[in-house]
């Protein structure tokens, strides 16, 4: 079948004879069926998308906080999975910080916090206080100094006949005898040193009986044998189940609500927050929607043509998604992104033919001859830029990095998708909308372009042409430095060394034996911050702190044998006798300042206890009860003391040993880094100085350098496959130049900018480095084959400038408002492809055209001087 081609003025000339006859070639013909059932075929686009999208959103889940699958080494690898193993949820622990004013009420909140998450065993493995349990009950004298130590035994020695006697009357009777004792001795003009602390104790005692609120007399404390609760800060471990630690994080968050002083420290997998549908994704969608329909009718200079881009580009984003739904797979931090570079191969193609349509229309062409005339004449470019995307794609397709293999699938279904859409639903599209005038030209763009005249400012042009290509070669010297990976959710605040925070660890797994050759090695590290072992969890010099507590079994044992109660009379005379000496003690003028105050409050006491009447039997024998039921956890304690063994790693309490020992016996070491030391350089030092770590740092390290190698290779094989591709399709080693080069020079500048602003480029970011990289040689080919062109094959066969800044410029557009997403990652990446697709636009257009003139320049024969007769 042939048509008639009208003369491209849209009126024939008197001499200008019969028309030219145009044999439509496939693309012709598959335009024109499309447009003859215009309202079928769109009414089938339409159900097909629809029917996809809803299958993607029942099956799709997306997290972008997730980290891209990357294919370790299997040297890595293994050593993960043997430290997880061994040492289950050590990377993920949460860490509480109690503090109060009052020590012991700091250790309580703590302890009834770590109680409170064992008892959720479905998201928590384990949650302890360290400092706690019977290990430190039975050896916290071993972590006082030596003196101190010595002390205390000299002290309790001294006081085993107060204790006896304590122990043989261990009532109100015998307590008033005692009392009486000191009376006598600040009569005589001593002060007996070492008591006020018992008579503080038992005013504690006796106020906490009146109150209704029984408060035990610890002896054990007041002998200075148990761990002493001095401290307003401790600490709660929670090692939450793996998988789990979001919801671990919500129900630790509720289980300390109602506590005061209690502040957590997370892990970053537990940072992840659920994500707002509204904020997140649906206003930046929309917001993206509304822009590209603003960017296209700007650029086409019509609402029509750029509805008709809108819906192709709909249909392949649907069919991309549900490819997507069917690979089975959640979507990460990487191929959560598919849906801007999909876009891109129908906006670019879609794009060519639309400005090729109206290109018809403007000069008088119906609408079914216009399309039938770009279909015929771009069909074969636009196979060609849909093949430019698919060697990108394929080129990461063989690389080892899952997560992009995965990405890789689907844009390749993207751009199956594009190239059938573009061809069959875009003429479909144009003809159902078409308007029945054809509208004016020329665009405004092209005007503003330069498009219908000389453009203006061609010196200032080549000027900065020649700046952005110095600073493109410039650049190459950053291509070595650029940083590779995933971005990490924020560690606030930073590691505490003088906690158990144990974020950002690095973690070495070691024969007991060779763990203090490790410890030295490590502690010359300048990037070492702090370096924990199961070592430094027990007492220092524990042998001569135990060779003075031998001494305690010289101390012949004491129970309180309780007597008989004693008639009313007695006891009320007893009461009186107490009150009498205690007032002697708090005026007598030889007691001190601390004695005289503690006496003076525990007569206080003693009045608040038997006034306004008389106690009864119950009363007093709860209060003698609870004054010297705890006498016998002296002598019990102190010979058990006496026989104490130096303890080993093996004794710790088992949470604490746990983390630090395996069933097997290996030792882990915990290394943390210096302050202000980066997470990679931290990895790089520890890997050097010890080759077998493992944790977080070393994996980010790893994933670093494969990211950095991969990258290298696939962005290197989509360049060789893509100037294959540009030289079959131009056939033309300076189009080859003209469409390769801006690619190039575009890699090297977004290697300086990256390098300079501190950017890791993670594996989302090299999807859209990939896609800007296939937008850029396609337009470059554009401009290309514009200049190439030549007589009135520049006026029948070329696109103007407009066609090679609508996929840039719009792309740009879509990707912007995902800036406003309160997910970083979704943030940084809608900021990364704007900036990218801007460069591209500044690129394509500055450097191609100026390009194009230099190569001219060299290509012309050098005049040859006049021969002189």
């Amino acid at each position: 079948m042939t048509w008639d081609q009208p003369h491209w003025s849209g009126k024939l000339k008197s001499s200008a004879g019969p028309r030219q006859k145009l044999r439509p070639n496939a693309f012709a013909r598959l335009a024109r069926f499309c447009a003859a059932y215009r309202m079928v075929v769109v009414v089938m686009a339409i159900v097909i998308a629809v029917g996809l999208a809803l299958f993607a959103a029942s099956r799709l889940t997306i997290d972008p906080d997730q980290q891209p699958r990357i294919a370790l080494d299997e040297t890595t690898a293994k050593r993960q999975a043997t430290l997880s193993r061994q040492f289950p949820g050590v990377e993920q622990t949460f860490l509480a910080v109690v503090s109060s004013q009052d020590p012991e009420t700091a250790r309580q909140q703590a302890t009834a916090l770590a109680t409170m998450l064992r008892q959720r065993s479905d998201v928590f493995l384990s949650a302890f206080v360290p400092g706690t349990g019977d290990f430190y009950l039975t050896n916290a004298l071993l972590y006082r100094n030596l003196d101190d130590v010595r002390f205390r035994v000299d002290v309790l020695l001294q006081m085993e006949p107060l204790y006896h006697a304590m122990a043989a009357a261990p009532d109100i009777m015998g307590f008033t005898a005692l009392v009486s004792e000191i009376g006598k001795a600040v009569e005589q003009g001593r002060s007996p040193p070492g008591l006020e602390a018992m008579l503080l104790a038992a005013s504690a005692t006796i106020e906490a009986q009146v109150k209704g609120k029984p408060r035990p007399l610890n002896w054990a404390a007041l002998a200075g044998l148990d761990g002493e609760v001095n401290s307003r800060r401790w600490y709660v471990l929670a090692t939450p189940v793996p998988g789990a630690e979001p919801l671990a994080a919500a129900v630790a968050r509720q289980a300390s609500n109602g506590m005061q002083g209690v502040s957590w420290l997370w892990p970053r997998r537990a940072l992840a927050a659920s994500p707002s549908q509204l904020r997140d994704f649906v206003v930046p969608a929309s917001l993206s929607i509304f822009l590209t329909l603003v960017l296209l009718v700007a650029a086409l200079g019509s609402l029509r043509q750029a509805l008709s881009i809108m819906l192709s580009g709909a249909v392949t984003l649907s069919a991309a998604a549900a490819a997507a739904a069917a690979l089975g797979r959640p979507l990460d931090g990487a191929t959560w992104s598919f849906a801007l570079t999909v876009l891109a191969p129908v906006i670019v193609a879609g794009g060519v033919l639309t400005i090729a349509y109206g290109q018809g229309r403007s000069r008088g062409l119906a609408p079914l001859q216009a399309i039938m005339l770009a279909a015929h004449r771009q069909g074969g470019f636009i196979t060609a830029v849909i093949l430019l995307f698919v060697a990108v794609w394929l080129s990461w397709l063989v690389r080892q990095l899952p997560s992009l293999n995965h990405f890789a699938v689907i844009a390749l279904v993207g751009c199956a998708a594009a190239w059938i859409v573009t061809l069959t639903v875009l003429p479909a599209a144009l003809a159902l909308t078409a308007a029945r005038q054809a509208e004016e030209e020329p665009h405004w763009l092209d005007d503003a372009l330069g498009e219908n005249g000389k453009p203006p400012g061609r010196g200032v042009l080549d000027v900065a042409a020649m700046v952005l290509l110095a600073a493109a070669v410039f650049s190459a010297v950053f291509l070595p430095a650029m940083r590779f990976g995933e971005r990490q959710l924020p560690s606030f605040p930073p590691p505490l060394l003088e906690t158990p925070d144990a974020r950002g660890a690095i973690h070495i797994l070691s024969p007991p034996a060779q763990v203090p050759g490790l410890v030295a090695r490590l502690s010359a590290l300048p990037e070492v911050g702090a370096i924990r072992t199961a070592q430094q969890f027990l007492p220092p010099d524990a042998a001569p702190k135990i060779a003075e507590l031998n001494r305690l079994q010289a101390l012949t044992p004491f129970d309180p044998v309780f007597r008989d109660r004693p008639d009313d009379a007695t006891l009320r005379e007893s009461f009186d006798d107490l009150q009498q000496q205690l007032n002697s003690i708090a005026n007598g003028p030889a007691s001190s300042p601390e004695l005289r105050d503690a006496a003076t409050r525990l007569r206080r006491a003693v009045a608040l206890f038997i006034a306004p009447d008389a106690p009864d039997e119950q009363r007093v024998a709860a209060l003698e009860k609870a004054m010297f039921g705890g006498l016998g956890a002296v002598s019990q304690l102190a010979q058990k003391l006496a026989v104490l063994r130096p303890p080993g790693p093996s004794d710790l309490e088992p949470e604490l040993r746990r983390r630090f020992l395996s069933e097997d016996g290996t030792w882990r070491i915990e290394v943390m880094p210096r302050s202000g030391t980066g997470e990679l350089s931290f990895a790089a030092s520890i890997r050097r100085a010890v080759p077998q770590a493992a944790g977080e740092p070393i994996v980010s390290l790893v994933r670093n350098e494969m990211i950095h190698h991969e990258a290298i290779l696939a962005l290197a094989t989509a360049l060789v496959a893509a100037s294959v591709l540009v030289l079959a399709a131009l056939r033309s080693l300076r189009g080859l130049v003209l469409s390769i080069a801006p690619a190039v020079a575009f890699i090297t500048l977004t290697a300086a900018v990256t390098v300079m602003l501190e950017i890791s480029i993670n594996a989302a970011m090299l999807a859209g480095i990939s896609a800007a990289v296939a937008v850029l040689v396609a337009c470059s080919m554009l401009v290309a084959r514009r200049l190439a062109a030549t007589g009135a094959a520049v006026s029948a066969h070329t696109l103007p400038l407009r066609a090679v800044l609508l996929p840039p410029l719009t792309l740009a557009g879509a990707a912007a408002p995902l800036v406003i997403s309160s997910r970083p990652a979704v943030a940084e990446l809608g900021a990364a492809l704007a900036m990218l697709m801007l460069i591209s636009a500044m690129l394509v257009l500055l450097l191609v055209p100026v390009m194009a003139r230099w190569l001219d320049a060299l290509s012309e024969p050098v005049p040859q001087p006049a021969a002189r007769d």
